[in-house]
């Protein structure tokens, strides 16, 4: 009965990772920290014009896959 208790607590207590492995998340910064979100697209691109009129910064809007919210970012370059 005690060993079941025990794996019980074991599978409640999962570890959440604050970054996936690899840069596949756009949900994260270079640093590590997650990329302040926006709950409609049109907040996000309200903070992306702001950008653009107060430090001349192109930014784009995106839907998030990991947390399904609206973050901006700049534009992708041509290579």
């Amino acid at each position: 009965m005690l060993a079941r208790v025990v794996d019980v607590k074991k599978r409640r207590t999962r570890r959440l990772e604050s970054r996936p492995l690899g840069r596949s998340s756009s949900h994260f910064k270079h640093d590590g920290t997650p990329k302040k979100s926006y709950r409609t697209q049109s907040e996000a691109a309200s903070a992306a014009q702001l950008a653009w009129t107060l430090e001349g910064v192109d930014l784009n809007t995106y839907r998030c896959d990991h947390c399904y919210q609206w973050h901006i970012g700049r534009r992708f370059r041509e290579k």
